[in-house]
Parts: structure tokens; C-alpha cells; sequence
């Protein structure tokens, strides 16, 4: 007689294996999400800029621990690297911000004295630029070329209004000095690096286009004050940034004449090709002036109108005359010569 097979019965509880499974991996998902709530800030914007700007870009404040200060006072320390053509756009930033160049002035000159900056800041024009004089106490402390939370504060005041006419300018140098005093620091060091944090402050915010800025540190050999006494040793530590415009009118005598004075070193040294100048200055030999002419054709080559209003190619073409002079730098011919 053939045995009876044994009828086996289900396993029963296999369900739970599934289901603790499935818990498990909830689990696990939910600790993800939560670690990844908490990450490091500071690693997560080395991890996003280096995907996002193919390497090419790092923010070197990410290591600053500084406050939000709304999105017209980006302070170096965003989740990344402000859109320049976003800059601006809502409506209570572009209210009060300049439209040319020829507003940029008097934009700086109220912002900084509406912000009681005057003490610290100074701003001055001339026909071809504006320059902004930094005092030190307010970017560095002593012998440290790391800018101070006080001076992002101040250029964050004034980027804005720059960054709203970049379109119009053709450069910015930054220049770092110091005063002839005893001290533990390097002054070329120091006023380089001075210089370079201030830069690189500014290019985090874009300002202005990387490719305008240039850096110089001046040591102590540029002073602007005595350098016996506490206050003119203390007004020789500064910043200075110089500001030149793009659209500039090159049929313009103090246009000519600020180019040769802060790019040629040609201060109060006029073209006089007929002597009638005063015998105590010199002036500029006619072959030196030819050369610089041949210079600003193709340093301010472009088609701009020289109003600042121009959103073209920034700068006139300058058409040189037969004499390889510019029919403006000449003084009028006498009527007769001896």
C-alpha cells in the first residue's frame, strides 16, 4: 500500500522578511534625506561651484561666517555666484541705481554719505575716471590683508551702482599702500595682498568682468601725507580703486590731458608744438605725443559716442590727422613766427 505524501503547510511569517526589508530600506532612505539636510555649507559650495563652473571658478570666501544681507549686498557666501545679467532686476534694486557712466559719481558720492562713510571713503572725478579712496581702518586691521567684515559692508554699498554701468567701463585697477613706518610685514607684501583681497571681493560679486581689474601694491612710495606724524602715516594706509570709462570723446582737450597726466605720468606737460605754453613747464616733444596718439587709437578703438549713453562698442574711432597730432592738442598757430 503506497505511503500517504505528506501534505506540507504554508510557512506562515515569510511576509515579514518582506516587509522588514522594505522598512529597512525606508529607513535608510529617510537618514539620507535627513543627513543630507545637515550638510556642511561650506563643503557644499567647494561640491556645487566645482560641478557648476567646470572648475574654473571658486569662491574664496566660502570660508567666512558672514549674514545674509538681502540680494542687493551679496556678501560671498551664496549657494553660487551671482548671475551679473539677474543683478538688478528687482525693481527696488534698479530704483536709484545709475544708467550711464555720467551717473555713476553722483550715485557713489550719496551712497557713501547717506551711509556716513564719508569719514572712511572718498570719491573724486576726473573727465576720463572716478576714483575711490578706501581709508585702511575700515578694510583691514594692522599688518592683515584680510578684509574685515566692516569693509565688505562699505563696498557692498557701492558695487551695486558700479556693477549697473560695467557696460561703460574699460578697466579698474586696485592699488594697495601703506605708510614708511617700522613694521613686521613686508610693505610690497602687504599692499599687493591688500589689494588682491579687495579684488577678489569684488570679482566674487562681479562688479565688473575678471578681464578689467588689474592689482598693484605700492608699498609706501606713493604717499599722500606726511609720513612724521600719526594722522599722515594713518591717511597713507589706504586702497585706492581707479574707475576709467569706456565711451571716452577723444576730440576732448581734458580728455587728452587726463590721459596723459594718469597714464603717461605727463601731469601738467601739454603738447605745444608752437611754444606759446609757460616756459616752466615742460612739454611734450611732438614724436612723444605721436607715439601716444598711435597708442589711444588702438587702446580706445571703438564706436561709441563719448556721452556714456552709448550701450555700443564703448570709445570713438579716432581718425589721426596728416600732422600725427590731433588737431585739438595743438594751440593755435600764432600769426606770425619770429
Amino acid at each position: 500500500m503506497a505511503k500517504r505524501r505528506e501534505v506540507k503547510e504554508p510557512e506562515k511569517g515569510n511576509w515579514l522578511d518582506t516587509y522588514a526589508d522594505m522598512v529597512t530600506l525606508l529607513l535608510c532612505f529617510f537618514v539620507l534625506l535627513y543627513s543630507a539636510s545637515s550638510v556642511d555649507e561650506t563643503k557644499w559650495q567647494y561640491i556645487y561651484q566645482s560641478f557648476t563652473s567646470s572648475g574654473t571658478y571658486i569662491n574664496p570666501f566660502v570660508m567666512d561666517e558672514q549674514p545674509n544681507n538681502n540680494a542687493t549686498e551679496s556678501n560671498g557666501n551664496a549657494e553660487a555666484p551671482p548671475n551679473p545679467e539677474s543683478s538688478g532686476n528687482n525693481s527696488e534694486e534698479i530704483e536709484g541705481l545709475p544708467q550711464n557712466f555720467n551717473q555713476l559719481y553722483s550715485y557713489l558720492s550719496t551712497t557713501v554719505e547717506e551711509s556716513d562713510l564719508g569719514q572712511y571713503i572718498t570719491i573724486q572725478q576726473t573727465p576720463t575716471r572716478i576714483f575711490i579712496r578706501f581709508d585702511n581702518t575700515i578694510l583691514f586691521d594692522g599688518n592683515s590683508a584680510v578684509l574685515k567684515e566692516e569693509g565688505k559692508q562699505a563696498m557692498n554699498k557701492i558695487m551695486p551702482g558700479i556693477r549697473a554701468v560695467k557696460e561703460f567701463i574699460k578697466s579698474c585697477s586696485v592699488s594697495g599702500h601703506t605708510a614708511m613706518a617700522v613694521s613686521e610685514v613686508n610693505d610690497w607684501d602687504l599692499s599687493a595682498a591688500r589689494a588682491s583681497s579687495v579684488v577678489k571681493y569684488a570679482d566674487y560679486n562681479k562688479m565688473v568682468e575678471s578681464n578689467k581689474f588689474t592689482v598693484e601694491g605700492k608699498a609706501c612710495y606713493s604717499p599722500i601725507a606726511d609720513n612724521d606724524t600719526d594722522e599722515g602715516r594713518a591717511q597713507n594706509r589706504r586702497v585706492e580703486m581707479m574707475i576709467v570709462r569706456d565711451d571716452l570723446d577723444m576730440t576732448s582737450q581734458a580728455v587728452i590731458d587726463d590721459i596723459l597726466k594718469y597714464e603717461y605720468r605727463l601731469d601738467g606737460a601739454p603738447s605745444d608744438p608752437y611754444d606759446e605754453n609757460d616756459k616752466e613747464k615742460p612739454d611734450v616733444d611732438d614724436s612723444v605725443v605721436d607715439q601716444i596718439i598711435d597708442n589711444l587709437e588702438s587702446k580706445y578703438e571703438g564706436n561709441g559716442t563719448g556721452d556714456g549713453n552709448d550701450s555700443g562698442n564703448a570709445g570713438p574711432i579716432f581718425q589721426k590727422p596728416t600732422t600725427g597730432i590731433p588737431i585739438d592738442i595743438l594751440t593755435s598757430a600764432p600769426e606770425s613766427i619770429d
